[in-house]
């Protein structure tokens, strides 16, 4: 990536896996939303990113109204297997630090996952070319898994924003009915295999990275009431301040209004990442940091 020798930016990075084929030998679903790297990848980027520089250095100079240090700070959602099995290592033999987040909910139990990553399982393990799922909000969607556009169509058109805005109650209901359609089942493992657990959390505080919070079971905050709000919030801060440090947050997909910060703020997060992109300015908000969505090349 290039960036002003002078900006500071944080970036924001999800998977890191191979590019192999699945389902009608297509590429992964993650892979086609622009959220996974390869390690070849991660590691290029490592090489240009320029100086990285650790997210408590750019809260402890915000928190004094100073400038923050020029360099990069490397973020990454959701507290994937990965994360401790390849990233950590990468980083640590290149003395660099990262900031994961973690959904505290979802860390290996089941098949208690959030929605966006079942609805990914099931269309890389698909076996029915093409399908059809009812939406919330009344009709169905119609489309192919076995061409590149059809595929893409599920991964970032409607029935993905359907999803998305969907209640956990309807997001159960499109999640069986693409299931069925498929022909495949969630495995009863799918969340072992995915997240990370508690006590890798440790591991990855005790290899010198840092966890920060990602709610607790990852819904969009802007879109639970009160009570869901502060329970998402707070629970998730709190199961992480034994690993011995101020917690930071992040809210999932970037979803921010101005009653979710005052809660996280009311928590006791140190700092709060959103998706908006840009680099982090002197008068930055310490709860509405920016990022920059780092991309597949």
């Amino acid at each position: 990536m290039s960036r002003p020798p002078d900006a500071t930016h944080i970036l924001m990075l999800h998977r890191v896996l191979d590019d192999g084929p699945v389902a009608f030998g297509l590429p992964g679903c993650y892979r086609l939303r622009g959220t996974a790297l390869t390690i070849g990848e991660l590691s290029r980027l490592l090489d240009e990113a320029g100086p990285i520089v650790p997210l408590e250095d750019i809260e402890s100079a915000l928190a004094a109204d100073q400038p923050p240090p020029a360099g990069v700070a490397l973020t990454f959602d959701d507290g994937y297997r990965e994360h401790v099995d390849v990233v950590a290592p990468l980083l640590g033999a290149r003395g660099a630090t990262a900031t994961f987040y973690v959904a505290t909910g979802l860390q290996g139990a089941g098949r208690d996952v959030a929605a966006v990553d079942a609805w990914y399982w099931l269309l890389d393990h698909a076996c029915a070319p093409f399908v059809e799922v009812p939406l919330p909000g009344g009709g169905e969607f119609r489309g192919r898994l076995d061409t590149l556009p059809g595929k893409q169509a599920w991964i970032v058109g409607e029935p993905k924003a359907a999803l998305l805005a969907a209640t956990p109650e309807q997001q159960r209901q499109m999640l069986a009915a693409l299931a069925s359609e498929v022909g495949v089942e969630l495995p009863h493992d799918l969340a072992r295999q995915l997240y990370l657990r508690p006590d890798d959390w440790t591991a990855l505080a005790a290899a010198g990275m840092r966890v920060g919070a990602h709610s607790v079971g990852h819904p969009r905050l802007t879109q639970v009431d009160d009570l869901a709000l502060q329970r998402e919030v707070e629970l998730s801060i709190e199961a992480l301040r034994p690993l011995g440090t101020e917690v930071p947050f992040a809210y999932p997909d970037g979803a921010h209004d101005a009653r979710v910060v005052a809660a996280v703020r009311r928590a006791g997060a140190s700092s709060a990442v959103t998706c908006i992109p840009g680099p982090v300015r002197p008068e930055a908000d310490l709860l509405r940091l920016p990022r920059l969505f780092v991309r597949p090349p």
